[in-house]
């Protein structure tokens, strides 16, 4: 009886210990699932996955150092709050980005961008719509490659929402916006017929431009913010690509019709306007036009009006309603 008592006992003991270490390892490898999770659930709060045109890119969830690998893709960026620490270009000379840049470093022209400075800048996250660049760019820094003209500027701001991390602030921009398009309408009501006409031309050095509702040049304000129309003429030959040239004979038969004109000179090589202008505007089909008969010409910068931008379109949008109104 009293040996049997001890293998009792110990067997009792023996059980005790198996199961207690069977909790400890089970302890244990709940510890571990649990650290595990909070790691992945740390990773997964740090970065996120964009889903974008050219594909799905890994980003920083709260990116801090944005590198716009292109001039043209910067006014969504600022428009958001975000300034990004450097950019190409000539962006910098514009009027109404020059205080907004202060501290945004330049790294390259319109057509380049010198690599070893970006590095240097150790950004967290690039944006750019070059594919040529893009390869090289993803090797710096986790890199959203999203070709020019993919979306209209509502859109791609939508998009810059969705990878700077700021989609509430995008709301607040649009409801910010489409009230000022409001009022904006609002001060064109007594000034501007319905069936009045308007048209967008510039001058270069040996050519001459129309430009329609998608490429720039206030397009976007005038024909589908404010809902104006250009000749029937000059809406057909700018609608595949936005643009179009057009002859120096021509001139009468895309703006006859047009009850206002505005227009832009570029620099010619010598860096003067004023007699590339002259040239159109001296000749006698040009002043038998209605437009400049009625005195409803209105001249702009080229820089101030070339971007298409949120915060390019806001200083356009001021621009074209005021030289309306000035008639």
């Amino acid at each position: 009886m009293k040996q049997l008592r001890i293998s009792f006992v110990c067997l009792f003991v023996l059980v005790s210990l198996v199961a207690c270490g069977s909790s400890n390892e089970e302890g244990k490898v709940n510890q571990e699932g649990e650290s595990d999770t909070a790691n992945k659930q740390e990773i997964s709060d740090e970065t996120r996955v964009y889903k974008g045109p050219q594909g799905e890119v890994e980003i920083p969830a709260n990116p801090k150092r944005v590198v716009i690998a292109d001039q043209d893709y910067v006014g969504y960026a600022l428009a958001l709050g975000v300034t990004p620490i450097a950019t190409t270009g000539w962006i910098f000379e514009t009027p109404y980005f020059k205080d907004q840049l202060q501290d945004t470093k330049k790294v390259g022209d319109k057509t380049s961008i010198n690599m070893e400075e970006v590095i240097a800048l150790d950004p967290d996250l690039i944006v750019t719509y070059s594919e040529d660049k893009n390869e090289e760019l993803s090797k710096i820094a986790p890199t959203v490659l999203i070709p020019y003209a993919t979306y209209g500027y509502r859109d791609m701001l939508t998009e810059f929402g969705k990878i700077l991390n700021k989609e509430e602030e995008t709301k607040d921009y649009f409801t910010a916006f489409d009230k000022k398009i409001e009022e904006k309408e609002t001060e064109l009501d007594d000034v501007i017929k319905n069936d009045e006409k308007v048209v967008i031309l510039e001058l270069a050095e040996k050519e001459m431009y129309l430009f329609g509702e998608s490429y720039g040049r206030g397009g976007e304000i005038i024909y589908n913010e404010l809902g104006l129309n250009a000749p029937e003429k000059v809406t057909e030959v700018t609608k595949e690509e936005g643009w179009a040239s057009i002859s120096l004979e021509a001139v009468p038969e895309y703006l006859e019709e047009a009850d206002h004109i505005f227009m832009g000179v570029r620099e010619t090589e010598n860096g003067d306007t004023e007699e590339r202008k002259s040239d159109v505007t001296s000749l006698t089909i040009w002043e038998n036009l209605p437009a400049v008969k009625d005195g409803n010409v209105y001249e702009y910068e080229v820089n101030n009006m070339y971007f298409t931008d949120p915060i390019a379109l806001e200083h356009q949008l001021d621009f074209i309603v005021d030289s309306l109104k000035s008639e």
